[in-house]
């Protein structure tokens, strides 16, 4: 039984109650799904179905710290309580030939919307949604033709399809799930829009990309051209040293056009003398000497972690350090970094706080940001997770005389209810510092409560 209600008896707890319900319905399918669905297979061909449906209650106390949230109509709601949904069928269709490798095909698409207020950020209002296509592309894998480099070699793909580098630090989501999409936060499209090509090389232990990536509308737009090169190494090659290099063709956000970005990253490298131990850091260089449109920016990030292989309930705490530059108002061009197209494979990466990440404009540029997480696993299917921030900015805005934006706390759960059902909660706070209030220019506390059930099929 979905208990959203005890947690949060007053605030948004119209909007908690159906979604409490569709959990329970949603746990109910479950019985006798199964994941990727063959619904044909024969003579080298196979086609395969698959679902995945989300519903999501988000509720923000004190948006922008008191500040509120602007409606079109001129309204100004200082609490935000909505509801996201959405369902998102797709196929898959391969063709394995004995002597030329692999033809391959995909499409997927996502029917979602908004109701309630909107988010936080304004970004979604309610009653918002729309159907539209996230992935459809088609493909080639080299199989065993390439045999001397290794099964699957070479793989290239043309059109709608979903691509990242590394951790998702810069390169991560191609769509901005926002204004008539409606599931700003559910966040279900991922792919990148028509036009965009990858051509991705494995020949253990090297691993590269050659790509043209194009971002959808709502994230400027974008064409990125670039290359990635990864050494992969350690269990699994779970372990990488990485390098890539991009350049943003065009853009419909002027400062983008004409950038140049440069990115050195080592990920989840294990110590041989500490077993448990892993180090990631990554940097980020941003450049652009385009008339009008000067840049100057970097981001970077140090992360230690360490897992409690042998403690009960597993364990596993990790402190990170990242900074993100801030425009100089004394020079002719900017030095406030671009996050760019970042996503967020797990709790705090990218969107550093579930208020923070998610609604303001310290997201991820012109801040300093101290990050410690703490997570446990009681059963195989249950994970506990901490997560406490300290922001602070890298250069103080024009009118802010305090560095200290804030500090935020989140506590999540996941569970696996099923193998095909997660049920994922999650409640904040975010207690403002005095240049976060001179910055949103309100002078309260932010408190979020999340709540959303995953169904995959």
């Amino acid at each position: 039984m979905c208990n959203a209600l005890r947690v949060a008896p007053r605030i948004g707890a119209r909007l908690f109650k159906p979604a409490c319900l569709a959990g329970t319905a949603l746990l109910a399918l479950t019985a006798a799904a199964h994941a990727d669905v063959t619904l044909y297979e024969q003579n080298g061909v196979t086609l395969e179905g698959g679902l995945t449906a989300g519903l999501g209650a988000i509720s923000v106390k004190n948006a922008n710290l008191g500040a509120g949230v602007t409606t079109p109509s001129g309204k100004n709601q200082k609490d935000r309580n909505w509801v996201e949904g959405y369902v998102a069928p797709s196929l898959k269709l391969t063709y394995a030939t004995e002597s030329a490798g692999t033809l391959y095909s995909g499409v997927r698409a996502v029917s979602s919307g908004t109701g309630g207020d909107g988010d936080a950020g304004g970004f979604t209002q309610g009653r918002q949604g729309r159907t539209d296509l996230d992935n459809l592309y088609v493909g080639w894998k080299s199989g065993d033709l390439l045999s001397s480099l290794g099964k699957d070699a070479v793989d290239l793909a043309y059109g709608r399809q979903n691509f990242a580098i590394g951790d998702s630090f810069i390169i991560g989501d191609g769509t901005l799930d926002s204004q008539r999409q409606g599931s700003y936060w559910l966040g279900p499209r991922r792919g990148w829009n028509t036009g965009t090509a990858v051509a991705k090389f494995d020949i253990a232990p090297v691993h590269a990309d050659l790509f043209r990536l194009k971002s959808d509308k709502n994230s400027n737009t974008d064409v990125i051209y670039g290359g990635n090169l990864e050494w992969r190494f350690g269990a699994e090659g779970k372990s990488s040293l990485g390098a890539s290099y991009m350049r943003i063709d065009e853009s419909k956000l002027a400062t983008r056009k004409g950038m140049d970005i440069y990115n050195l990253r080592a990920l989840g490298v294990a110590i041989p003398s500490v077993p448990g131990l892993t180090l990631s850091s990554e940097y980020v260089k941003e450049h652009n000497g385009r008339v009008g449109a000067q840049l100057d920016a970097s981001a970077w990030y140090g992360e230690a972690a360490y897992t409690f292989a042998d403690v009960a309930w597993t364990p596993r705490a990790s402190y990170r350090y990242s900074q993100f530059s801030g425009d100089n108002p004394g020079t002719a061009k900017s030095e406030g970094f671009d996050p760019l197209h970042l996503g967020a494979p797990r709790w705090g990466t990218w969107l550093q706080g579930e208020i923070n990440g998610q609604y303001f404009p310290t997201s991820n540029s012109n801040v300093k940001v101290q990050n410690v997480q703490f997570a446990v696993q009681p059963t195989e299917t249950l994970t506990l997770t901490a997560l406490l921030y300290d922001f602070r900015f890298d250069r103080k805005p024009a009118g802010v005389t305090s560095s200290h934006v804030g500090n935020e706390i989140n506590l999540a759960a996941d569970w696996a209810a099923t193998p095909n059902l997660l049920v994922s909660a999650a409640v904040g706070q975010f207690f403002a510092g005095d240049g976060g209030k001179q910055l949103l220019r309100g002078n309260k506390d932010s408190t979020v409560f999340e709540l959303a059930a995953i169904f995959t099929y």
